[in-house]
């Protein structure tokens, strides 16, 4: 009988570790920020703030799970958090006029979905600019949300919903639980399954997709309807959360959602990336943003902070790309 040595555990130990930060390159970074804002942020680490966390941490999840399958093909939603907005402004009038959280829910999840659909067939069909199209759809989407919302927030709504976004399953918020099975759902449609494999081919070299027999054109309009579905639910999650629905719901995630990202190893040409990448992106996101909170510093401040990870996200993806290109020589 052969011993097995402590050095063979060992490494086996460093490859497994070596392993997991090629496949999550920002895991090290976000295990260093909780260590930092545990012992330097006073109140980080108690479990009301984690709850919060947990809390402000499902609807971006939500969102960032629809852009990372739009930006893996190529492409970029600019209009998710003008969909967000008007999303949570129809979901929460409909719970208010009607009394039915239900009913709410559904209208706020189709707006979302509308948008997206409408998304989906400018650029895949029509072949317009992603980028142009999708902020010309943020103003007008935006514009409406104020419309019909007339500039005001829309509250009293019944008092299930902010129950239910209040409440915990097994000590975990229940918002989280739904954003953990979308995840798990997204994982399985992105690594599983034929149209996962086709998301990642388009994003890749679309000629290379029309030849292996993909329908480019399906393909990009299901990525961009998953976008704006997911956005009206992760809308309808920050209502039963927050118990009202607001045009500027939705101002700040965007700039939140391609941070989280693109700073989890999304790249921005398409054909590389992952939903357990974005997950952590959005777990530093999130931990920045609650814990610049506790330090007292500016929203405008935060903004700033947030930007620097985007860049600093942009210029460690290109980094790794390079890294890789030049091991395949």
């Amino acid at each position: 009988m052969v011993s097995k040595r402590p050095g063979d555990a060992v490494a086996r130990f460093s490859e497994f570790g070596l392993r997991l930060v090629a496949a999550l390159p920002l895991l090290p970074i976000v295990l260093v920020v909780a260590l930092a804002m545990w012992v330097l942020v006073p109140g980080f680490a108690t479990m009301i703030n984690l709850e919060n966390m947990a809390r402000v941490l499902a609807p971006l999840l939500v969102a960032a799970i629809g852009a990372t399958f739009v930006m893996i093909t190529g492409g970029i939603d600019l209009s998710v958090g003008a969909t967000f907005g008007l999303a949570s402004v129809v979901g929460a009038t409909v719970m208010r006029d009607t009394g039915s959280v239900g009913l709410g829910l559904v209208a706020g999840i189709a707006v979302g979905a509308a948008v997206g659909a409408a998304n989906g067939f400018a650029v895949a069909r029509l072949r317009l600019s992603p980028f142009v199209y999708t902020l010309a759809i943020l103003l007008t989407v935006r514009a409406t949300a104020f419309l019909l919302s007339r500039g005001y927030s829309v509250g009293r709504l019944p008092s299930e919903a902010t129950a239910f976004g209040r409440s915990q399953i097994f000590g975990v918020p229940s918002l989280l639980w739904i954003a953990l099975v979308i995840l798990g759902i997204g994982l399985v449609a992105l690594h599983k399954t034929p149209f996962g494999r086709s998301v990642y081919l388009v994003g890749s070299n679309e000629r290379a997709a029309t030849f292996n027999a993909i329908n480019v054109q399906i393909t990009k309009w299901l990525v961009y309807f998953i976008g704006g579905t997911l956005a009206g639910v992760a809308s309808m999650l920050a209502v039963l959360r927050l118990g009202s629905g607001a045009p500027v719901l939705g101002d700040a995630i965007l700039l939140q959602i391609i941070a989280a990202v693109v700073v989890g190893g999304t790249s921005v040409f398409g054909g590389e990336g992952g939903l357990w990448r974005t997950f952590t992106g959005v777990v530093l996101v999130v931990m920045l943003e609650k814990g610049l909170d506790l330090m007292g510093v500016a929203f405008y401040d935060q903004a700033i902070v947030i930007g620097a990870v985007i860049l600093f996200g942009s210029a460690f993806g290109v980094y790794l790309r390079r890294r890789r290109n030049v091991g395949l020589r």
